[in-house]
């Protein structure tokens, strides 16, 4: 007779086991589907994740600059020109 698969994972902290209690009746899952959900939606601190054609710039996801590099001083000097141009001056 072939023995059943039996996972067992122990949790030994009591606000994690009563959040996750709490969490199950909340949204109508098991504990054991809220902590698979949390486990699948955690990424760590520092870690490099992509979506799609987004990268990593610090801590968030910006899409690549394609076109060319516009330093500080030259949107400075064409946001100082619209300025201009609006005030009638």
């Amino acid at each position: 007779m072939a023995r059943a698969n039996r996972i067992q994972f122990n949790v030994r902290s009591a606000f994690a086991r009563t959040r996750a209690h709490e969490l199950a009746t909340l949204t109508g899952m098991t504990v054991t589907q809220v902590v698979e959900d949390a486990l699948r939606a955690y990424v760590p601190p520092g870690a490099k994740t992509t979506v799609g054609r987004l990268v990593p710039h610090g801590r968030i996801l910006v899409l690549p600059s394609t076109g060319p590099t516009i330093s500080l001083a030259d949107a400075d000097e064409a946001l100082d020109a619209v300025r201009e141009r609006d005030r009638g001056d």
